[in-house]
């Protein structure tokens, strides 16, 4: 009983904290480094080749990024879910 409360209260508390993440996500800022490497890469390049060069970039980009907010915040939720587990006294 114990233990399937501790496991609802994790998921809870993971579940709650996710969509907060994704807001952030929109906070992703491409920096100086980035349109050097996309110059670069486009080089001798126009039109639609361009722009699909460019836009796969940036989506590797944004998954890359999204990536590590998520390794973020399954490591908050395990700290969290150990923290809870001292508090109740497991």
């Amino acid at each position: 009983m114990k233990k399937s409360l501790i496991f609802l209260l994790i998921l809870v508390f993971t579940l709650s904290s996710m969509p907060l993440k994704a807001v952030y996500a929109a906070e992703y800022k491409e920096t100086p480094i980035d349109s050097v490497g996309d110059w670069f890469a486009t080089m001798g390049k126009s039109g639609a080749e361009k722009d699909q060069i460019l836009a796969q970039r940036k989506a590797e980009r944004m998954k890359k990024f999204l990536e590590r907010e998520a390794a973020k915040a399954a490591k908050e939720a395990e700290k969290a879910g150990g923290d809870m587990k001292k508090k109740l006294g497991f």
